[in-house]
């Protein structure tokens, strides 16, 4: 008495809704909706007759039930069987069994419940009719809110579905019933006949979404059930898709229910036309909770995803359009397909887009600790020994689950692999992999720990994102759990058919890596930050850390290559952090532009400039120190004279001219009549310069009489070389500025400290300063 040999076909399942909508009005391309005012589409066309009463309030029993042999409606269908269809081989079981038994009523039950199902099967196929329920209600109801059980035929209210389930009598002993109403619902909404152009796997791949209004809504409309079993065939064996195209397909019926809200549509199809572009957006912005005070969205990210799905609606609709040689269906959506490209991003998809990359802007960047990645790595360790050792002692489902979780951990801890692909790893994958040697030429370009690293990881490939093929290395303690799990597999209840390594026992699925990391998380102490400990911040954790490294371009190249990465992506998003940049690296631009010591880091990288966060250039404060300085120094007298806009390079060849102040006073009004050169070249003092400014002397009181040096060529070159650009900028550098000059020229600036340094700049610069006054 099996479901699939008893079940027919129908081409469409009626859904009796009473559908109303509300009135559209479009202004300035945007739809405004009366909140009383609806519009009825259509009334309830399937439906299941109530009980009736007579006018003492006492039932009458009147129920007819359909004969699955003759196709009559009759009353007492035992009576029925007895007399008409006594030559039917199970009409003649029932009756060959005890009078009054249990096992005779079952049997007639099942006969009843099947002769049922076809009238039921019939009238949903017409869309139209009265269907018969195992309880009829109260009132008059929805054919919708009904469904057959799995086992017995009977038609129950969906809500009831699950005590049903219990109980019945047609469930086979070996088979438990699963828990939950929506499950429930789910299993038993595959018990529908299938429509005859879709197989049944399809339908059941539809009965696993949640039995509510939008499922209906997807199973009535035959332009979604198109659309989704092209996406079901195309994904058809990849399990793991599968869940992306319901969601697909449940987003496209949440829209067109909300598009029912608004003005009458029977079909999505209708919305693929350019007179119905206004109501679109306005569905998908009802749909994405659009804020018209605010300007947001509650779900922007719905909002977009509605926006691809219906492009992807009108391409296959002007495909089946060009199959049946539809001009007009192939231009409604073409046209429709060119008010998306030209108009959604300004209606819905750049607001969307806007706000949800406003969220990510001032959210916290969380990634693990490495203390906390050594703890999981510790507590993994343990957990693989003891599991190991349980599975070896009692081979058990749960012994074996227990080991498969841990290894499928350790195996995206270490690979920092995305959690999908290493759960989604295939048997065969893995018994064939590539235990040979390194070959002996390759041997030669390899270091002695690289060659003994090559002999104690084993490397398979797997299918990474976008078909990708990705590299997993297997230290031999994996190596070793992941042998014992092949070994075991059948022995602990892995079917035959489930081709996955980390299969679910009794099941044809996998375990999920995602939900293992976070179950031995949750187990692990001490940790700072257990929530950053996932797949996707252990990837971001490691490309971040590289940074950390002198990595060469090959090597860049080869990490991405073995995280899934192409190097544009890698160097885009797995980087430093974003806000550890700007503080850590743009900040010091910032602050050399502020300090106007920009010009000296010129050919610099980011990475070489160095600054001193507590220093700074108070040019008050140099004036007055300025002021202490003994007048009449060598510093003083040597950069007088020295009025020049530009300062080439100075080279210890060059000589030094004699100055005093009174020629420095006639260069200076020559420079103003235009008849010196603009350009004259830094010099130096020679001893008779020297011993002119020997003669003056520290003329302020209370300081005492300072022996002045000469500055030599040596000396005047090596300042030049180094500081040059304050002068051209007219700053003023600071102690760690000098102080390096003189670590650079040790030999020539031997004898000068940091503060002769900053002064034979500060002289220059007055210097340079006074031929504008």
């Amino acid at each position: 008495m099996s479901f699939s040999q008893n079940r027919s076909k129908f081409c469409s399942q009626g859904k009796g809704e009473s559908s109303q909508s509300r009135s559209f009005e479009s202004h300035d391309s945007r739809a405004t909706i009366r909140k009383d005012e609806r519009v009825p589409l259509e009334e309830a066309s399937v439906y299941v007759a109530p009980v009736l009463k007579k006018e003492d309030g006492s039932r009458t029993y009147n129920k007819k039930h359909h004969c699955v042999y003759c196709g009559v409606l009759v009353q007492k269908m035992s009576r029925h069987l007895l007399r008409k269809h006594m030559d039917k081989v199970e009409v003649a079981k029932a009756y060959s069994l005890p009078k009054n038994s249990k096992q005779r009523r079952l049997q007639l039950d099942y006969l009843r419940n099947k002769g049922n199902f076809e009238h039921n099967t019939e009238v949903l196929e017409r869309n139209q009719g009265k269907l018969i329920a195992w309880k009829q209600p109260k009132e008059k109801t929805e054919g919708e809110i009904f469904k057959h059980c799995l086992y017995c035929y009977g038609l129950f209210k969906k809500r009831a579905m699950w005590r049903h389930f219990r109980s019945c009598k047609f469930k086979p002993q070996d088979k438990s019933s699963k828990k939950g109403k929506t499950r429930v619902q789910a299993l038993c909404a595959f018990a529908e006949p299938v429509p005859p152009e879709f197989s049944d796997s399809y339908w059941k791949f539809l009965s696993e979404m949640h039995q509510d209004e939008i499922t209906v809504a997807c199973k009535k409309d035959q332009c979604l059930l198109e659309f989704g079993y092209r996406l079901f065939h195309k994904n058809e064996k990849v399990v793991s898709q599968h869940q992306y195209v319901r969601q697909k397909l449940r987003q496209l019926g949440r829209l067109l229910l909300e598009a029912r809200n608004i003005a009458p549509v029977k079909s999505i199809k209708d919305l693929i036309n350019p007179e119905k572009y206004v109501q679109v957006v306005a569905a998908s912005r009802r749909l994405a909770g659009f804020n018209e005070e605010s300007g947001k969205y509650q779900r922007p990210s719905l909002a977009r995803k509605v926006g691809h799905d219906m492009h992807s609606l009108a391409m296959f609709i002007k495909t089946e359009g060009l199959k049946m040689k539809d001009k007009q269906v192939v231009q409604n959506a073409e046209e429709f397909a060119q008010l998306y490209q030209e108009s959604w991003k300004y209606d819905i998809a750049s607001q969307a887009l806007t706000q949800l990359e406003q969220k990510k802007w001032n959210a916290p960047l969380l990634l693990p600790f490495t203390h906390d990645v050594q703890i999981l790595h510790n507590q993994l360790l343990e957990r693989q020994q003891e599991c190991l050792r349980a599975l070896k002692e009692e081979a058990s489902q749960s012994s074996w689950k227990d080991l498969a979780k841990v290894t499928l951990a350790q195996v995206i801890l270490f690979n920092r692999r995305r959690a999908g692909e290493v759960s989604r790893m295939h048997l065969s994958v893995y018994l064939s992999k590539d235990t040979s040697e390194t070959h002996e030429d390759v041997s030669l370009a390899l270091t002695a720990l690289e060659q003994k690293l090559c002999n104690y990881f084993v490397r398979i490939t797997i299918v990474g994102k976008r078909g990708r093929k990705v590299p997993v290395l297997l230290s031999p303690l994996m190596k070793e759990s992941l042998d014992a799990l092949t070994e075991k597999r059948e022995e602990c209840g892995v079917l035959k058919e489930n081709q996955y390594l980390f299969a679910l026992p009794n099941s044809v699925h996998y375990l999920r890596g995602s939900d293992c990391i976070r179950q031995f998380v949750s187990e692990c102490s001490g940790l700072k930050n257990p929530t950053a400990l996932t797949s996707t911040k252990l990837r971001k954790h490691i490309a971040t850390l590289s940074t950390v490294l002198n990595l060469k371009t090959t090597e860049l190249d080869q990490l991405a290559d073995f995280l899934g990465h192409n190097i544009a992506v890698h160097r885009k998003h797995y980087r430093l952090p974003a806000g550890t940049l700007q503080l850590a690296k743009v900040s010091k631009v910032l602050l050399a532009l502020e300090q106007g010591r920009l010009g000296e880091y010129k050919g610099k990288s980011l990475d070489e400039i160095h600054l001193d966060v507590n220093e700074t250039l108070d040019m008050d404060r140099t004036s007055q120190e300025k002021d202490d300085m003994p007048q009449g120094t060598e510093d003083d007298s040597i950069l007088s004279s020295q009025e020049e806009e530009q300062i080439p390079e100075a080279s210890e060849e060059t000589p030094c001219t004699p100055t005093s102040s009174g020629s420095s006073q006639a260069n200076l009004a020559k420079k103003k009549d235009g008849l010196m050169p603009e350009v004259i070249e830094v010099t130096s003092c020679t001893p008779t310069c020297s011993g002119q400014s020997n003669e003056k002397s520290a003329k302020k009181r209370g300081k005492e009489k300072v022996v002045k040096r000469s500055w030599t060529p040596e000396e005047c070159a090596a300042v030049n070389k180094h500081l040059r650009k304050y002068i051209l900028t007219n700053q003023v550098p600071g102690k760690l500025d000098c102080e390096r000059c003189i670590a650079a020229e040790p030999q020539a600036l031997s004898k000068r400290d940091w503060k002769a340094v900053k002064y034979f700049i500060k002289n220059r610069i007055t210097t340079m300063r006074r031929k504008y006054e």
